[in-house]
């Protein structure tokens, strides 16, 4: 079979769609989007999205208004049989479910599709779509893991199943510290969204420190740590901060992420970052959910739970402080969880034992 890419499916791959289109809009009182309309919908009000053989996308069949879905019957009708099978079932489901929604007549080709739980088909391709894990990260993995952030098509050809979400996992886990930030973030959050397109569970570990669905406890504190280095500087970056502080309840966490990111170059703060500050994503982004339940374990082995480290902070603060400091104290009394997280190793085995009795 020829590449879908070179397949006449809808009315806009047909020779002269121009005229077809214009006419159909004229009967169907503008209810057929134009080409340049066209262009701005999304991959879901299409029966059929195709991820191609060199990692392109094709979508086809628009569903969006009456009009479009009744153009789309019928060229699925004339056309649809060019499909491979499970493209064209793919295509018949959302078509059915479409023409039902909008009160048409469901075509012959469309009645007897039996459903399917996305509209994305992988056209079949000879390209290994992730690398084996190597000891050392290429340079031509890297710049695949460069497109997989920035372009969410490649993200979809490259982790077609939940096994290459897997394998894309553990390369993050390996590789993910040799990655600029913006890579790192874009990467995981590219794992995350297809983990969810595929029925998968939010991946945890390193990706969910870069991409996650959830704020970190201790974004406020991080934005006065670089409130405390802009003091006598510039003041336009101390009222960019306090705009910040106020823009999350507005923001999803990857929006204040990128934000805060491009405020920390504007500033000259990136140097601070594996030191003073903590890089922005992962001051954004909380690597697990609140779960008191939850145990978390030293380098030592020892262990101790997030029930246990709300109880410290309320009945053994002043232990705490003793071998911290009053401020470290008082941040770990707001945010236990997160500040025994952010803690070097010897520091996580100290409140350990604090906890247990030892010390």
């Amino acid at each position: 079979m020829f590449s879908l890419a070179n397949q006449v499916l809808d009315v806009y791959d047909e020779v002269g769609r121009e005229d077809l289109i214009k006419t159909a809009r004229s009967k169907l009182d503008s209810e057929v989007v134009s080409p340049e309309e066209r262009s701005s919908l999304k991959d879901h009000d299409f029966a059929l999205s195709i991820i191609t053989k060199t990692a392109g996308k094709l979508n086809k069949y628009p569903l969006k208004t009456p009009g479009d879905t009744l153009m789309s019957a019928m060229f699925f009708e004339k056309n649809g049989h060019k499909l491979p099978e499970e493209a064209k079932n793919k295509a018949a489901w959302h078509i059915k479910l479409a023409c039902q929604r909008h009160g048409l007549s469901v075509p012959d080709s469309a009645e007897s599709a039996t459903e399917a739980a996305d509209n994305v088909y992988f056209e079949q391709h000879g390209i290994k779509p992730v690398a084996p894990l190597q000891k050392v990260a290429t340079m031509n993995e890297m710049a695949e893991a460069q497109k997989i952030a920035s372009n969410y098509t490649f993200a979809q050809y490259a982790f077609p199943t939940t096994k290459h979400v897997e394998m894309g996992s553990q390369y993050f886990e390996k590789f993910a510290s040799k990655m600029p930030l913006e890579v790192r973030h874009g990467y995981a959050e590219s794992l995350q969204k297809r983990a969810k397109e595929l029925g998968m569970d939010p991946i945890k570990g390193e990706v969910r420190k870069y991409a996650s669905d959830y704020y970190n406890a201790m974004v406020d504190a991080h934005l006065r740590s670089r409130a405390s280095l802009m003091e006598g500087q510039d003041p336009k970056f101390e009222a960019t901060l306090k705009k910040m502080a106020s823009m999350r309840s507005n923001s999803s966490p990857s929006e204040f992420a990128k934000a805060l990111h491009s405020f920390d170059k504007a500033a000259g703060l990136t140097q601070y970052y594996h030191g003073y500050l903590t890089d922005p994503y992962k001051a954004t982004f909380a690597s697990e959910p609140n779960n008191p339940n939850q145990i978390h374990k030293t380098a030592s082995g020892a262990e101790i739970s997030s029930a246990q480290m709300k109880e410290l902070a309320e009945k053994n603060l002043g232990k705490v402080a003793e071998y911290f400091g009053k401020s470290v104290a008082d941040e770990f009394k707001k945010n236990p969880v997160t500040i025994f997280e952010s803690l070097p190793n010897d520091a996580k085995e100290i409140l350990a034992g604090i906890s247990n009795g030892t010390l």
